[in-house]
């Protein structure tokens, strides 16, 4: 912007310098063209014959004419009133005049043009600056630094509208994952301490259960906010992505059946160079995404194959698929099919967004999009190591 503001100074100082050489232009002008018809109605008052040799008298250096002396006199005793009813002269006077009143005239256009929208931006900054992030600088028409620094303006005030609404969303949404949790907790440990509930290996568990719900909240939280200040650490290595399944997939097997569901396993051997524990993270947050919605399918398919330079890790699920539209929403962190926010059908709502974190920062790409057979597909697209 400063970049902008800059070249708008530098062409207003070329405007307003073009306009007082052009009026100094005129003056001086004007004032040679008075001068030459004052000695033009001084020679004619000779004869004729005789007006040649006055104007060669007086436009010689050196001559010491009568004709130079008494052109002189009358040209010191007129003064500028001197050719004052000389009709030939009053066409320049009156465009002298106009010339001036126009040069005005654009020089107030000029400041106008280039006020009215700095006075916008500084009017809309000083409204965000006061907290309403709604308010946008009036772009002028046509192109420009002008506009391009007006356009630049609220597209930095939109960001900023985004990011404020995020931020509430976000903490609005993190409050509501903790309260649950927190509230069972509490309710369920003063039971047992007022001898309500009786102490049990099947109460400890599901204590155990919200607390382990809270520590993968903070976790998730915690991978997102690094990842958004940049200072998210990886361990990269080369690692063989269908080994990593085949070492993590007995834990797979076990959540199916909890869910009642059926787990495929088609994986080849494709090396990448990723974070083994992030990448684990990734296909356990995937598969548990899966789950939850394979319901109806009542079966979850799991993949990895190469193509062309690129290794491919699919989950697909079986059930009722993407809502229209939906399709790049669900990486959105807290975003959630199930607004009511159940865990049994959706958890906290940072699990694909996480996948999305950690798969960028590791050179890849991860897109959801219904299957053409029914269910939904997340496939993460990683780049190939060569061996």
């Amino acid at each position: 912007m400063n970049k902008q503001l800059e070249k708008i100074w530098i062409r207003l100082g070329l405007y307003m310098t073009l306009f007082v050489l052009t009026t100094i232009g005129i003056i001086a002008v004007s004032v040679e063209i008075r001068e030459q018809l004052q000695f033009r109605d001084f020679v004619s008052q000779f004869p004729a014959n005789k007006q040649e040799e006055v104007a060669h008298n007086l436009t010689s250096l050196g001559q010491n004419s009568p004709e130079l002396c008494a052109y002189l006199t009358q040209f010191v005793a007129d003064g500028p009133n001197g050719l004052e009813g000389n009709r030939e002269l009053s066409p320049l006077i009156i465009g002298l005049i106009l010339s001036l009143l126009l040069g005005i005239i654009v020089a107030l256009l000029l400041a106008r043009m280039i006020i009215k929208p700095i006075a916008s931006i500084a009017e809309a900054a000083g409204r965000i600056a006061e907290g309403d992030l709604t308010v946008r600088a009036h772009a002028s028409s046509g192109q420009g630094e002008l506009t391009a620094m007006i356009n630049n303006f609220n597209h930095m005030a939109g960001a900023l509208e985004t990011l404020e609404r995020e931020r509430k969303a976000t903490a609005a949404a993190i409050s509501h994952e903790l309260r649950t949790p927190l509230t069972i907790l509490n309710g369920r440990l003063h039971a047992l301490c007022d001898g309500i509930i009786k102490p049990s290996v099947q109460e400890y568990n599901k204590l155990l259960d919200q607390t382990q719900h809270l520590v993968r909240l903070v976790e998730d939280v915690h991978v997102l906010g690094l990842d958004n200040a940049e200072k998210l650490t990886l361990y990269p290595t080369e690692l063989d992505l269908a080994a990593l399944i085949d070492e993590i997939s007995p834990l797979y097997i076990e959540r199916a059946a909890e869910y009642d569901l059926q787990l495929d396993l088609h994986t080849e051997s494709a090396w990448v160079f990723v974070d083994h524990d992030r990448m684990s993270q990734i296909v356990s947050n995937l598969v548990e995404n899966a789950f939850r919605y394979a319901t109806n399918g009542k079966r979850v398919e799991l993949r990895v194959f190469k193509e062309k330079r690129d290794v491919i890790l699919e989950v697909r699920d079986f059930g009722a698929g993407l809502p229209q539209g939906m399709n790049e929403r669900v990486f959105d962190a807290f975003f959630r099919l199930d607004q009511s926010r159940s865990r049994a059908t959706g958890g906290s709502g940072l699990g694909l967004a996480v996948v999305r974190s950690l798969v960028e920062q590791q050179g890849g790409t991860v897109r959801a999009y219904n299957h053409p057979d029914g269910g939904a597909v997340f496939r993460v697209t990683l780049p190939a190591l060569e061996r």
